[in-house]
């Protein structure tokens, strides 16, 4: 208990804080490339404008979405890094591990959510329900995922997976696995956790635009406003919000 709760040096916690924000900002230069260089039909990473989707396609098309979960989720993971870190720094016989190792599952958890994305993506396109920037095409599409968000966010696996994203002292109590092999099983369970957090609001990302990087930069925002900001008021305004657009959009009212 004593180790969760004794503070790190002020230049170890500098350097999680540099080393999250350095893969952060990078993230989001690679987003910005990206975003400039789909539109153009000319560039090798131009977004494939027919269903005949090729290897390279898929795994540009994977990579966006990893780097994307990367750029969007490490802010908001970032207190139960920082405890995990405090933990590991704290010398104390059983909490031994790795920061690296646990960022690391963390993101491989976000990376295997990007795979599933990627694959709705290539199934939406080639079905004609989004454009080649990954846009809604259907009203019905963009409803129905708005309204889906909406209800997720009144259900019991939201705010359990909420709940313990919330509180970094409570998971490494329950969760505590000792050593590499633990950082990097401790990371993915943290992923997981947030994946049933987050993951209905990141399909919102197919209603304006996987590539729109206001729309991602809205999408991280209310992600990480849920997760510091103790309330539950705010995530059942957001879905009462989701639901009443979602509605909107299906009678053709809110596009």
């Amino acid at each position: 208990m004593t180790a969760l709760l004794t503070p790190s040096p002020p230049a170890a916690r500098r350097r999680v804080l540099l080393g999250l924000g350095l893969i952060t900002v990078l993230s989001w230069c690679y987003l910005v490339f990206l975003s400039a260089r789909m539109g153009d039909m000319g560039s090798p990473f131009a977004m494939p404008m027919t269903s005949a989707w090729a290897g390279q396609e898929i795994i540009l098309m994977w990579t966006m979405w990893a780097v994307m979960m990367a750029g969007m989720m490490l802010p908001s993971a970032t207190p139960m890094i920082g405890a995990y870190a405090t933990t590991v720094r704290s010398g104390t016989p059983g909490f031994h591990g790795s920061t690296g190792l646990f960022v690391g599952g963390y993101l491989a958890a976000w990376a295997g959510f990007a795979a599933l994305a990627t694959g709705a993506q290539w199934a939406l396109h080639d079905a004609t329900l989004v454009s080649a920037m990954g846009v809604s095409t259907s009203r019905w599409l963009g409803g129905g995922l708005l309204l889906a968000a909406g209800v997720y966010q009144f259900t019991g696996v939201k705010d359990a997976c909420l709940r313990q994203c919330r509180s970094p002292l409570g998971f490494l109590l329950n969760e505590w696995r000792p050593g590499p092999g633990g950082a990097v099983v401790m990371g993915l369970h943290h992923g997981a956790l947030c994946i049933g957090c987050c993951w209905a609001l990141m399909a919102l990302l197919f209603v304006l635009g996987v590539m729109n990087l206001w729309w991602i930069a809205l999408v991280a925002a209310v992600v990480l406003l849920e997760k510091i900001v103790p309330s539950d008021t705010l995530t059942a305004v957001l879905g009462a919000g989701l639901i009443a657009w979602g509605a909107l959009l299906l009678v053709g009212l809110g596009s």
